[in-house]
């Protein structure tokens, strides 16, 4: 996990805003999504003069999808895209769907499911009120232990959402954490940094980007990622049992580059 530590961010096409665009969409209902059916779409839109944007399926894994085509093209044009694909018979309709604005183009397909649950796409500006507008409306103290205790709860229930993951790792703390930690990279938490082990009983791990510090621009003196810790917390009591303790003792909300966290089972 180490060599994945800086690479560069993944760029998000769930809304595109381009004040110059002239976006158009067509939905095809139950593609039968396959390599040669993709490409034979592509060559429509290419040969009417399109400029591809977004493709999304609905399941990338799936077999018969729903597909978003979204593409830059002068106004009639996509009825004429839209028919082509249609004689295609590669999916069962296509629908031309109207945009309430033209220089805006959506990804259609929500709620977005996650090991069978349903997720939601978050942009800092949100969770970062989020974060500050506690601090700025109740005591620091109370601040801490909401949010710390809102963090064992949610650790414990995402435990359980990759239980089918962890069953072999019940006894073993480190790639317990670092399944948590392939967790939160994939979701935009956070990036696992390095991770020393003193012995059985005590973990120090270093957080890269955590969602929480970052949001807070550098502003405190002391560390601020109290649901991490409680989440952190949570998640090693449901799937290694027993009680922890996790201290951070650094911080990005305070300027350090990275968080470190001090991970500690207590004495049974």
């Amino acid at each position: 996990m180490e060599d994945l530590e800086r690479i560069k961010p993944l760029i998000c096409y769930n809304m595109i805003f381009d004040p110059d665009a002239n976006f158009k969409t067509i939905l095809l209902r139950d593609l039968i999504y396959t390599p040669d059916n993709v490409e034979k779409i592509l060559r429509v839109v290419k040969s009417c003069g399109g400029k591809l944007r977004l493709m999304p399926p609905s399941n990338p894994l799936g077999q018969m999808v729903d597909m978003a085509v979204i593409f830059e093209c002068p106004n009639g044009v996509e009825e004429i895209i839209g028919r082509k694909i249609e004689e295609l018979g590669v999916c069962r309709e296509v629908q031309i769907i109207k945009s309430l604005d033209r220089r805006v183009a959506i990804n259609p397909f929500f709620p977005i499911i996650c090991n069978g649950r349903r997720a939601v796409i978050m942009p800092e500006i949100l969770y970062g009120s989020l974060f500050e507008g506690m601090r700025t409306r109740f005591k620091p103290a109370l601040t801490q232990i909401f949010l710390y205790q809102l963090g064992i709860r949610a650790g414990a229930e995402l435990a359980q959402l990759l239980m089918g993951i962890l069953e072999d790792y019940k006894d073993d703390i480190v790639n317990a954490l670092r399944i948590l930690f392939h967790f939160g990279r994939a979701f935009g938490y956070n990036i696992l940094g390095r991770m020393k082990i003193l012995d059985e009983r005590e973990i120090i791990l270093e957080v890269i980007d955590g969602w929480e510090a970052k949001a807070l621009k550098k502003r405190y003196t002391s560390p601020q990622c109290h649901l991490t810790r409680g989440l952190i917390e949570g998640f090693l009591s449901k799937v290694i049992g027993g009680e922890w303790n996790v201290e951070e003792t650094e911080c990005a909300a305070m300027g350090f580059e990275r968080c470190k966290f001090i991970i500690k089972r207590k004495a049974e």
